[in-house]
């Protein structure tokens, strides 16, 4: 391995290979005025839905919710100006349980490829 390569991975080509999934239109329908990508795990979790959703409804709540959680409408956890973690129900499609799934999601508000503020959702285990 050479000195001094660096491999950059850029915001624009995961877009662009489904590891982000850029819902930056949704979002400013929701208020918010930086890009949104969510990540490709959470994406799946939204499509993986009951019967009666809809994945442009579920794709609304994780943005309303973000939206609301930035406002301090609802309660969240705030981690410096950068990162937030907030929480929403998003039922699964396990017909097998009834009782309403709450999960936890953390946004991070950071620097796009040229340096812009971009929001990226994720599961909190995600980098």
């Amino acid at each position: 391995m050479e000195e001094g390569i660096v491999i950059a991975y850029t915001r624009a080509e995961a877009i662009a290979d489904g590891t982000l999934i850029d819902v930056s239109e949704m979002a400013k329908e929701a208020g918010i005025k930086f890009p949104v990508a969510l990540s490709e795990a959470l994406q799946n979790t939204i499509e993986d839905k009951p019967e009666l959703e809809d994945i442009e409804g579920r794709t609304w709540d994780v943005l309303w919710m973000l939206r609301c959680a930035i406002a301090g409408i609802i309660p969240a956890r705030k981690e410096g100006e950068d990162l937030i973690f907030y929480e929403l129900i998003l039922n699964d499609s396990n017909k097998k349980r009834r009782k309403p799934k709450m999960v936890t999601l953390k946004a991070l508000v950071h620097g796009g490829d040229n340096q812009e503020p971009v929001i990226t959702v994720m599961f909190p285990n995600e980098d």
